[in-house]
């Protein structure tokens, strides 16, 4: 099996998923429509204010996963089990950017982090939304993506790219932290990017489109191999270490005012 993964060329792990998710949405889409105009919204025509389109997607996905809740519901599975077989994904993602097939990976990525919504959507719907069930996932999501990282920094180990990617982890380890730590002495801090979805997406898609990008520009002296993939990473190492400073530096700056006031 890992034979034929390596001699298959690496674009069609990024373009073959692609196409094939590419058709099904155009035709969910087209079915979607239609009901979309009958289907009551419920709970989320009063959470969800936001533009049309926005609300429509939001419906749209919905419904999308809506097979997949009933499945896992059908199953019998609880939000804890969908995510642990998240995490488990991740690993799968962790080795295949070990290999350097970052197309497979990318799409293992998306895969594992549909869980994440899922068992959310799973334990409201079996009112199994409970404060112990919320930290498992939380931990497990964190597990996971340190996995990840040290799965991508294990590919560039021959790398100056190795201590990028280090840097990304510790800052993403960091915005999550600095959040928490700020919760726990009476500030809530949010504010900031590159929060745990972004950096799924951004780490996702640079690694599925960058085989894409190497092709297309193939023709560039010097191109760097994985060029997008690189970009993303270095974005991020950025990005999260500044989110966290950001906030370490609001909380701080909060508790002082805070103190002088007597509060």
């Amino acid at each position: 099996m890992l034979e034929f993964i390596e001699n298959v060329d690496p674009i069609w792990f990024s373009l073959g998923p692609l196409i094939v998710i590419n058709v099904i949405a155009l035709v969910t889409v087209l079915t979607f429509i239609p009901l979309y105009k009958r289907r009551p919204l419920g709970y989320y025509k009063e959470k969800y204010h936001s533009r049309f389109l926005n609300q429509w997607f939001k419906e749209y996905w919905l419904w999308i996963a809506s097979p997949a809740e009933k499945l896992a519901l059908r199953l019998k599975l609880t939000p804890n089990m969908l995510t642990l077989i998240g995490f488990l994904i991740s690993i799968l993602s962790a080795y295949f950017f070990h290999l350097g097939r970052l197309g497979i990976a990318g799409w293992l990525m998306i895969f594992g982090a549909s869980f994440d919504m899922l068992d959310g959507r799973v334990a409201r719907l079996t009112n199994q939304s409970t404060q112990s069930g919320a930290f498992f996932d939380s931990i497990m999501d964190r597990f996971g993506e340190s996995i990840v990282y040290i799965g991508i920094a294990s590919y560039f180990r021959d790398s100056w790219m190795m201590y990028v990617v280090l840097l990304v982890m510790a800052g993403a380890m960091m915005v999550s932290y600095t959040r928490a730590r700020g919760q726990g002495v009476g500030i809530d801090c949010s504010r900031g990017s590159m929060q745990r979805p972004e950096r799924v997406v951004y780490l996702s898609v640079s690694s599925i489109f960058a085989p894409v990008f190497d092709r297309v520009f193939a023709f560039v002296p010097y191109w760097p191999q994985w060029a997008l993939f690189i970009a993303a990473l270095i974005f991020m190492a950025i990005m999260t270490n500044a989110t966290a400073i950001y906030r370490a530096v609001y909380i701080i700056r909060t508790l002082d005012e805070k103190s002088v006031r007597g509060q």
